[in-house]
């Protein structure tokens, strides 16, 4: 009897510590995909695809409350994307999975017929038009509601599910010039391309170094003025 329950508490110890350590060594991803155009309600359906580095996919479907979950994730950086018949695919949403974590995140579609989205590029003037990665994308609405996405590694954003209407428009990040209320309006079934173009901000040295050669110029030049003004003896 002492053997058999030794064996069963060392079954049990072997199970546990393996679903333990696993769950220690990869991550788990879980979240909702809602609606904006019926106030946030979620979507029942949406077939949500996760891509790793090396091509590989870890596909799910949405429940009826919109939500969904994908477990024993490989840490590292990760895709993912959604979509449904008659709504706006949400494609390649950066995340990164750390081993442990569990990482929450909202999808926001909406279907076709009844929004708009808005698509555009963030490239920074001072480095020959390059991407800028990471830029905050705001769309204010005129009933004060703030819709936001993110830029992608080539510069690229995409917002859908915008009920019809005008929009400010607004892009910031930090170290640039902020780029604020460029009107943009959204018509039902309508994709809207918005080119915007950022300045870097000059480092605080740089303005001092220019104030001090400045400041020199213009000592330089009373003085060469006083000396050719001072009379000859």
């Amino acid at each position: 009897m002492k053997r058999l329950t030794l064996l069963l508490l060392c079954c049990l110890s072997l199970i546990f510590g393996t679903v333990f350590s696993q769950n220690l060594i990869t991550g788990t991803v879980r979240g909702r995909v809602i609606d904006t155009s019926t106030t946030h309600l979620p979507i029942k359906g949406v077939r949500v695809i996760l891509i790793d580095a090396d091509g590989s996919e870890t596909v799910t479907e949405t429940d009826n409350n919109g939500a969904f979950e994908m477990l024993g994730l490989a840490p590292g950086r990760y895709l993912l994307s959604c979509y449904k018949d008659g709504h706006w695919d949400v494609v390649d949403k950066a995340i990164t999975v750390i081993a442990g974590g569990n990482h929450d995140i909202s999808l926001r579609t909406a279907e076709h017929a009844k929004t708009g989205a808005v698509r555009g590029n963030v490239v920074d003037t001072s480095t020959a038009q390059l991407p800028i990665k990471g830029a905050q994308v705001v769309l204010l609405a005129a009933s004060g509601l703030k819709t936001e996405g993110e830029t992608a590694s080539n510069g690229e954003f995409k917002i859908v599910g915008l009920a019809p209407g005008r929009y400010l428009l607004s892009c910031y990040k930090k170290g640039y010039d902020d780029r604020v209320d460029q009107p943009v309006t959204v018509i039902a079934g309508g994709e809207h391309y918005v080119p915007i173009k950022m300045s870097a901000k000059e480092p605080p040295w740089l303005l001092l170094i220019s104030l001090g050669a400045a400041a020199v110029l213009i000592v330089g030049i009373a003085i060469v003025v006083g000396l050719r003004d001072r009379p000859s003896d």
